[in-house]
């Protein structure tokens, strides 16, 4: 692995466990075992490392938010796509801790992750109005609405509240937000009661995800 990779990394790591603004320069060199002078040679301080993170972030969403498949899901694909996206954001979950702070403080990624969360809001609005299209999901426009807003509130900030309230580790933050989900999703789907309970047993034991394994940030590098 090039160094500059390991930066990025070892970067993005004691950003997401201590917060951005705890985590200096120096920090991140020292973890690495090298000198704030190889780091500088790679990355010209945070604020470099900070919109470096933020390109690699928009590029694994691009790939995520993707639309070719989503009219053929059904019912325990959802979970299943649900699930990659809270994974997707929790890779990079530093950058939905205190928003406006950090957007005060590096500007350059405030539209990027504003273009971010819209295209979650617009991919998770398509999501639910082709269900409800194919008789998948029962759901008013309104309740549609609501569904996106609240999808995407526990996509992005779950973890947060997870972090500071519950003392979940990061496996456990992740099946905590699609079960947040899921628990307003599942009785709107057009299943029997045999099939929802099939579904509710897939999610509480976790076997749709047994073999994931998350993407490593480098792909989207």
């Amino acid at each position: 692995m090039k160094t500059a990779q390991r930066i990025l990394l070892t970067a993005l790591t004691l950003f997401n466990e201590h917060g951005e603004n705890t985590v200096t320069s120096v920090d991140i060199a020292v973890e690495l075992d090298i000198s704030p002078g190889n780091l500088y040679y790679h990355f010209k301080g945070k604020d470099s490392l900070v919109t470096a993170l933020m390109k690699m972030h928009e590029q694994q969403m691009q790939k995520m938010l993707k639309r070719d498949k989503l009219d053929t899901l059904r019912p325990e694909d959802i979970m299943y796509y649900l699930y990659l996206l809270v994974d997707s954001v929790h890779v990079f979950r530093f950058f939905y801790r205190s928003p406006a702070d950090l957007a005060e403080k590096y500007p350059s990624i405030s539209r990027p992750r504003a273009n971010i969360q819209k295209q979650l809001k617009a991919q998770l609005a398509y999501l639910f109005d082709s269900l409800c299209q194919r008789d998948v999901l029962v759901a008013s426009k309104a309740d549609r609405a609501l569904l996106v807003d609240l999808a995407s509130l526990i996509i992005t900030q779950s973890c947060q509240y997870d972090e500071l309230n519950n003392h979940m580790d990061e496996e456990m933050q992740r099946f905590h937000a699609l079960s947040l989900m899921m628990v307003t999703i599942l009785p709107r789907l057009a299943l029997s009661d045999t099939e929802k309970a099939h579904l509710e047993h897939v999610l509480e034991s976790h076997e749709f995800v047994k073999d994931f394994k998350t993407t490593s940030p480098l792909d989207f590098a």
